[in-house]
């Protein structure tokens, strides 16, 4: 599965809610041991959105950065080394001391404040797990072809699931924590409905009214409406032929959008089997449109579609870079599309009845069902 993390999360980035808090300084004292002189950076983000971008002077190993803050920030140490791992730190307004060793920026540990409950040791295991992959995270990173690169994230996957569930624990051991909220965001993609709505719950009523929060809180309501029992929402779009498409001439027939990308392998993997389920239930009244990622390169899209002999409707899913998240034609957005391959069956009526990823047969089972057989 492919998360659209460009997207989703430059939505965060664009759309972030105002905070009613006041800014107030903080100042951050640093040592980074075993490294006397050359720069590090600092990217943080407030609980009322405001994101920052610093660049820091080490001077016989130490350094001061001061500036301000709304409430609580979540804060990313970089070294000059661009392939080392960023430090992960929370900051509050006040004056507090980061501990590092210039060669283990990732295990920076901060004093002073009492936000960095459980930091240090979910990014100790976050650490030792990169370690244990270090060797095909480096073949990705210098691969040059990006079907090549693709093809090795894909083995990647249990390096992502346990960094995942490294994050899961943490959630579940510090519930009401800001960072909580901050990571959680990058997880809307992995999680069912149900359990992202239960973390969100558990992060009780004072962190939920951080802009981190809210906007969870706006990824949960999207999901609900492209979710089993909701009606699906109509759009209008331009088909590969150029003629228009709209989902409300489907009414009357069982109908399935494959939300896919010409980029996505596990989509053009699963293209074969979705051309047979399509044969055979397409006399019997099953339609497919093809919602494709591909606005940035419609070429890709159209060759795509071509390569792999697709027959069915093809749309657009209607991004727009300079509109986002407000964007009444985004077809992704109306259905909470976080990840590639996502699948949405609707009934005649309308109303969604399943949702689907590129794991299991599930949607064999209920074409099968629906049908019969």
């Amino acid at each position: 599965m492919k998360k659209i993390t460009t997207t989703i999360i430059g939505c965060m980035a664009l759309t972030a809610f105002t905070y009613a808090q006041e800014k107030k300084p903080f100042v951050l004292h640093g040592k980074i041991a075993g490294q006397p002189d050359g720069k590090l950076y600092l990217s943080y983000e407030d609980i009322a959105g405001n994101r920052n971008f610093d660049s820091i002077a080490l001077k016989n190993g130490s350094f001061t950065l001061k500036g301000e803050i709304a409430g609580t920030a979540v804060a990313y140490v970089r070294s000059a080394n661009r392939d080392a791992s960023p430090g992960l730190v929370v900051l509050t307004p006040g004056t507090q001391q980061l501990a590092a060793a210039g060669n283990k920026i990732s295990l920076a540990k901060v004093t002073g404040n009492n936000a960095n409950a459980g930091v240090g040791e979910l990014q100790q295991e976050k650490t030792l797990i990169q370690q244990q992959h270090q060797s095909r995270l480096d073949s990705m990173r210098n691969e040059k072809d990006h079907e090549a690169a693709a093809a090795i994230r894909e083995r990647l996957a249990p390096f992502f699931e346990a960094n995942d569930q490294a994050d899961y624990h943490y959630f579940r051991k510090y519930p009401t924590s800001v960072l909580t909220a901050y990571l959680l965001r990058y997880h809307v993609a992995d999680l069912p409905l149900d359990t992202l709505q239960h973390y969100y719950d558990k992060l009780g009523a004072t962190t939920q009214q951080t802009a981190f929060a809210k906007l969870i809180a706006d990824e949960i309501n999207m999901l609900r409406h492209g979710s089993p029992g909701a009606i699906a929402t109509d759009f209008t779009a331009k088909d590969i032929q150029g003629k228009e498409l709209s989902l409300h001439d489907y009414k009357g027939k069982y109908v399935l959008l494959d939300f896919w990308a010409s980029w996505c392998v596990p989509c053009r993997k699963g293209n074969p089997h979705l051309k047979e389920l399509y044969s055979r239930y397409q006399s019997k009244g099953w339609e497919i449109i093809g919602v494709s990622d591909d606005d940035r390169n419609q070429n890709a899209w159209k060759a795509a579609v071509a390569k792999d002999d697709l027959p069915w409707k093809h749309v657009l899913r209607g991004l727009d870079m300079s509109r986002l998240k407000d964007n009444p034609n985004d077809i992704s957005n109306k259905y909470g599309i976080h990840s590639l391959p996502t699948k949405i069956l609707i009934d005649p009526k309308g109303v969604i009845i399943g949702r689907y990823g590129s794991e299991g047969d599930e949607l064999d089972k209920k074409l099968k069902e629906i049908y019969g057989e």
